[in-house]
């Protein structure tokens, strides 16, 4: 097939694309695939952590609390951490998307999030479960549905529709706790796959749907459309501005010189990696909740009420933490969602350590890490977009958030250090004890060093 009938080809399609937007229905299908992909997204990235002792004395054929658990524990976490190196591909293959479109790679994610569980239930072998869990690792964080709901959505709507469908997703990781009730039976520790069967079917099921029911952007089809119906000298101009325009990106080297060099981007830096750091219990939460129930602080039906409990209070404190923010500015709604994460992280692990109602111990964490992701989404794109010039902008905000995959990697390395030196019968007093005052010290520095910029002029952003 020639260069000419391939672009007829495209072009065709493209239109055909074009003509469903206008559709009266679309629309509406449109937001209910995406926000099941979002769902998939959520249930992909929660469902390890919900079952992860009872993975561990599987695969490893142990008993949770024994020193055989804790370095069983500790060693497949390391091993574990290796495998988010995954993500140094992430950027480039998120920049595909730009040249073949969103719609390929909604599809794509959303079915490799499938497939990225499925390999992990079938595994009956440690390198079988770490290549799911790589799968998993690499198809989850892009988010495509987002950038769809960027894209199609109307403007006064934009944000609205957004929140909305993240809320409904993180509500909907509390059908983990219910899988967990339904099928896991703490004497046999390989029911934990069953949990995984209906985000697995969810994932392939939305995903093959996906290819019949959603069309691509319409801001990527007009630009394409733009593109293939030019002239020669036409695309010849647009692909000059396209190189000019990168020329004003300075790339990572240089976004990392901008932050370290300018004193309210190094201190934005600062926090950001403290908090990033100060994540690490929501990796062990599921462990810390197991803890209680061996020390008999907590039943296996209150430890599946906290994880049903749990993901409906994270859901309905983001959407409150994101009003928040725009009305009381960025520092203020700071403190309040430090407050929030340090708070709840306290009362959780006081509920997994002393006898208390699981319903105010899934309370507990659902409000500490809604305010722990709120503010962590504040740092990394909205102060950091907001201190930034537009030249330089999109290249500070992902360097930021190379930051933040450092501090991901501290956590997880001292998580599972401590749990094969402390053992994780210990992990709710230790892993509080640790966290707590690198909160407090992000948010000290974020009061003090960082400026507010809930008012600025993102087109003529004044550094320093």
């Amino acid at each position: 097939m020639s260069l000419n009938e391939k672009e007829a080809k495209e072009i065709e399609k493209l239109e055909k694309h074009s003509q469903f937007h206008a559709h009266k229905n679309y629309f509406a299908i449109l937001i209910v695939v995406l926000t099941i992909v979002y769902i998939v997204d959520e249930l992909a990235s929660n469902v390890r952590g919900a079952v992860d002792s009872f993975t561990i004395c599987d695969l490893f054929n142990t008993t949770f609390g024994t020193p055989e658990y804790d370095k069983a524990s500790g060693t497949l976490g390391l091993v574990t951490t290796g495998c988010y190196l995954i993500y140094l591909l992430s950027p480039f293959y998120k920049s595909l998307a730009d040249k073949y479109g969103r719609r390929l790679f909604l599809i794509i994610n959303t079915l490799g999030m499938g497939m990225g569980m499925l390999v992990a239930i079938i595994s009956r072998s440690i390198p079988l479960y770490l290549l799911g869990v790589v799968i998993m690792t690499f198809f989850t964080p892009n988010d495509v549905q987002v950038i769809y709901l960027m894209e199609c959505a109307p403007k006064q709507h934009r944000a609205k529709l957004c929140s909305i469908t993240k809320g409904i997703a993180l509500i909907s990781v509390s059908l983990l706790g219910l899988f967990v009730k339904m099928f896991v039976n703490r004497d046999n520790p390989a029911s934990w796959r069953y949990v995984f069967i209906i985000p697995i079917i969810l994932a392939f099921v939305i995903g093959i749907a996906a290819i019949y029911l959603v069309k691509e952007t319409p801001v990527f089809t007009q630009k394409r459309l733009g593109y293939l119906k030019a002239t020669e000298e036409e695309r010849k101009a647009m692909e000059e501005e396209e190189k000019a325009e990168a020329a004003k990106d300075t790339g990572v080297k240089g976004a990392f010189k901008f932050i370290f060099h300018n004193k309210q981007t190094k201190y934005i830096a600062i926090v950001a990696l403290l908090m990033a750091i100060s994540t690490g219990y929501t990796g062990k939460y599921q462990n810390m909740i197991e803890a209680g129930v061996a020390k008999g602080a907590l039943t296996s039906d209150g430890a599946d009420i906290i994880l049903m409990f749990y993901p409906l209070i994270n859901g309905i404190f983001t959407l409150i933490g994101g009003f928040l923010t725009d009305y009381l500015g960025r520092k203020k709604s700071a403190l309040i969602l430090g407050v929030w994460a340090a708070l709840g992280l306290a009362i959780f692990a006081f509920g997994c350590s002393m006898k208390m109602s699981p319903y105010v111990t899934g309370f507990a964490y659902g409000l500490s890490i809604a305010g722990l992701w709120s503010i962590s989404d504040m740092i990394y794109f909205v102060i950091t977009s907001e201190s930034t010039p537009t030249q330089i902008r999109a290249s500070v905000v992902g360097s930021m958030q190379l930051v933040g995959m450092v501090g991901t990697g501290l956590n997880m390395v001292f998580n599972n250090v401590v749990t094969m030196i402390a053992g994780s019968m210990n992990l709710p007093l230790v892993l509080t004890v640790s966290y707590l005052p690198l909160m407090a010290i992000s948010l000290a520095i974020m009061m003090l060093k960082v400026k507010e910029t809930k008012d600025v002029d993102l087109d003529n952003v004044q550094v320093d």
